[in-house]
């Protein structure tokens, strides 16, 4: 007589939020990041009213864990008396918002970091090439964001990364002041989808009906590929990200490459940084504007899992329930061996 078992392991339910300067976005996964059950979302309007839909809606639905991810700044270390909170950003209105006081009920683990640190930690975990230790994620919307990670793990440090608020050398002859209220004609100053409209003169809605060679497009493009040859050269990361709501333009891929190659001028010298290959370096993420939401969800994973970031076997499925669920299983059928022999 035979006895098998069947390997298996206890279904989890993740949740996940995603603040976003337009929409937050409030989701359920089964076992795995990217097996979305359930979503649901709303405008972003006052801290009051957009937090409170989105805590009325966890409060409804049973979950293993929250990981939330939101736009910056915010504070995401442990121990401090602002942690889960947005605090100096250009948002006015969200200035020292409690995110996790309102949405968290304290009754499941939770994961707190910033909408682009979430997706590149998700980007390096599950589309990572092999060997690779590093990943830089830009998201290009209302702002722009950028989360790195670097040795396996997501950079916090001081705070937290703010590249979109680094600033570059405008085209020549570009006189346009920029939009942020803080640093001007920054990177978010110059690309953001406020200030392409802005430069253009029109309102944001009308943006997808401009043509691909509007010049806006130009400034645009060479703002965020002098972004990521800043980025090349401060942390060299081996591969950057791109998405957001600007960059459902495919045509800006192109064009944002051209400008990186330009203003690195061969000075990095690597196969990946080369017309030829620079397009599976500087990529579109392949889930699309998805990106953010599996990030937030992958931060819960690593909340259940009680981990602050993966190393590079954590790509992997995470093994523990199945052995415990194996080792259960071999418990059971040593003692129905042994009820048998004494029978």
């Amino acid at each position: 007589f035979f006895f098998g078992f069947h390997i298996f392991s206890p279904m989890v339910l993740l949740a996940a939020v995603e603040g976003g300067g337009t929409t937050w976005v409030a989701a359920i996964a089964k076992d795995h990041p990217e097996n979305i059950i359930e979503r649901a979302e709303w405008p972003t309007t006052s801290p009051a009213e957009t937090l409170g839909l989105v805590r009325k809606w966890l409060d409804a639905r049973k979950f293993d864990a929250l990981g939330v991810a939101t736009f910056g700044c915010i504070d995401p270390k442990l121990g401090s008396p602002t942690w889960g909170y947005i605090t100096s950003t250009p948002k006015l209105d969200w200035r020292y918002t409690d995110v996790l006081g309102v949405i968290w009920d304290g009754k499941v683990p939770v994961q707190f970091d910033t909408d682009v640190n979430a997706p590149a930690l998700a980007e390096y975990m599950y589309n990572a090439e092999p060997g690779d230790t590093s990943c830089v994620y830009i998201t290009v919307g209302t702002g722009v964001g950028v989360g790195v990670v670097v040795n396996s793990k997501p950079v916090h440090g001081l705070v937290h990364p703010e590249g979109g608020h680094m600033k570059i050398a405008p085209l020549e002859g570009d006189t346009f002041p920029g939009v942020c209220p803080f640093h001007g004609n920054c990177v978010e100053g110059l690309a953001s989808s406020v200030a392409v409209a802005k430069r253009k003169g029109c309102d944001r809605s009308e943006l997808p009906n401009l043509s691909d060679d509007d010049e806006v497009w130009e400034h645009c493009a060479h703002a965020l590929g002098s972004l990521c040859a800043s980025l090349v050269c401060g942390l060299s990361p081996e591969r950057i990200v791109i998405s957001g709501g600007v960059l459902q333009r495919a045509a800006l891929f192109p064009k944002i490459r051209k400008h990186f190659l330009k203003v690195l001028n061969e000075y990095i010298v690597h196969p990946k940084l080369t017309e030829e290959n620079v397009g599976s370096f500087i990529t579109p993420s392949k889930w699309g504007n998805t990106a953010g939401l599996i990030g937030a969800l992958t931060l819960s994973r690593m909340a259940l899992e009680g981990t602050q970031a993966p190393d590079t076997s954590s790509r992997a499925r995470p093994l523990v329930p199945y052995l415990l669920a194996a080792l259960g299983g071999a418990g059971i059928a040593c003692v129905l061996l042994g009820l048998r022999k004494k029978a």
